[in-house]
C-alpha cells in the first residue's frame, strides 16, 4: 500500500509523513477543480465538419491566470511525489511497508519493550511458585525449568528487540530530512494565506546542496 492510499484513508496534516501525501490529494482536487474553470470558461463552436472545438475563452485574463496557478500547483505535485516516491523507498529498502510517523514510532516502542511482556510472565511464575512454596530458596526458584525456559527467552527478546528498534530509528532517521523537505511544500499548500506557494526549485536546490 503506498503512502498515498494510506492518506487517502486518512487525510492527515499534522503526521510527518502523512501530511505529502495528504497534500498531494488536496493538489489533485485543487487542480482539478482550476482545470473546471478553465474549461467552463471555454467557447466552444462546430467547425465545417460538425465536430465541436475551442474557439476561445469568454476572459482570456482570467484564463491565463489560472493556466499559470496550475503550472505552479503541477510543479509543486511532481516535486511532492518525488519526495514521496524517496520516502517510500526507503522503507522498502528496510523491508518494511510504508506508513505515518505515528505508527513508525509505535513500532520502535513496541521493539524496544518486546521483553517486558515476558518479564511479567516471570515476575508471576515467580510469585506463583513462591506462593506455593513459601520455604523455597531462591537457587531452588531460579532453577525451576518453565522460569529458566522464560529469562532466556527474554534475554533473546532483548537482543532481538534492541536491533529491530535501532533498525527502525536508523529508517526514521533518514526520512526525518524529507519530511522536513516536504513540510515546506505541504504547508505552503494546505495555508496559502501564511507564506506563498514554495518554489520547487529552490526546494531541489536545498535539497541537493
Amino acid at each position: 500500500m503506498t503512502l498515498t492510499d494510506i492518506a487517502r484513508k486518512g487525510r492527515s496534516q499534522r503526521d510527518a509523513i502523512l501530511k505529502m501525501p495528504s497534500a498531494l490529494l488536496f493538489l489533485q482536487d485543487l487542480i482539478a477543480e482550476k482545470q473546471d474553470l478553465v474549461r467552463e470558461q471555454a467557447i466552444i463552436e462546430m467547425n465545417d465538419e460538425g465536430v465541436p472545438i475551442v474557439s476561445g475563452f469568454k476572459d482570456d485574463d482570467y484564463v491565463e491566470l489560472l493556466q499559470q496557478q496550475i503550472e505552479v500547483l503541477s510543479n509543486n505535485r511532481e516535486e511532492l511525489q518525488a519526495i514521496v516516491d524517496e520516502i517510500e523507498a526507503a522503507f522498502a529498502t528496510c523491508k518494511v511497508d510504508a506508513m505515518s510517523m505515528e505508527q513508525l514510532d509505535e513500532k520502535i516502542t513496541e521493539a524496544r519493550d518486546r521483553a517486558v511482556s515476558i518479564a511479567r510472565q516471570i515476575n508471576r511464575l515467580a510469585r506463583k511458585l513462591l506462593s506455593d512454596n513459601p520455604s523455597l530458596s531462591l537457587p531452588e526458584l531460579y532453577s525451576d525449568v518453565e522460569l529458566q525456559t522464560l529469562e532466556g527467552t527474554r534475554a533473546a527478546a532483548i537482543i532481538e528487540g534492541n536491533k529491530e528498534a535501532q533498525r527502525l530509528i536508523e529508517l526514521k532517521d533518514s526520512l526525518l530530512p524529507l519530511c522536513s523537505d516536504g513540510s515546506i511544500i505541504a504547508e505552503a499548500i494546505f495555508h496559502p494565506m501564511r507564506a506563498a506557494v514554495s518554489d520547487p526549485a529552490r526546494i531541489s536546490e536545498m535539497r541537493s546542496a
